[in-house]
């Protein structure tokens, strides 16, 4: 199955039906079908619209959209390299945002200075 058709197919549960996501991202039904069957892509705009609804990544959306239409192995080869960075650079925001998380939630101690005298010098910790 390509990357497209689950989008569309993602989107289409979201929206309740077919015809309903066609509206919401601005795109007629009936090439809304042309993209979901594989026999073209959507628009970039369109793209942008989709991913927006879906909360995805607009790039990944854009690439599976000319993956359809990408006949030269050549530039099929550079499209795939392209969506597994985009899978990349998501994967590590991902992993970033969640350490983040960790170290905003984790309590900190406080950073209160204490003296300890010892018989020959005197030391702050």
């Amino acid at each position: 199955m390509n990357e497209l058709k689950k989008y569309i197919e993602t989107g289409t549960e979201k929206a309740g039906t077919q015809k309903e996501l066609a509206k919401i991202i601005g795109i007629a039904d009936a090439n809304l079908r042309t993209a979901k069957s594989g026999i073209r892509g959507l628009p970039i705009e369109v793209c942008i619209q989709l991913a927006n609804y879906l909360k995805e990544d607009e790039l990944k959306v854009i690439l599976a959209s000319e993956m359809v239409t990408a006949k030269d192995e050549k530039k099929r080869k550079i499209l795939e390299s392209c969506m597994q960075k985009s899978k990349e650079r998501i994967s590590a925001m991902i992993v970033g945002g969640l350490v983040i998380s960790m170290l905003t939630l984790s309590p900190l101690e406080s950073a209160e200075a204490k003296v300890v005298e010892n018989q020959d010098s005197m030391y702050i910790m």
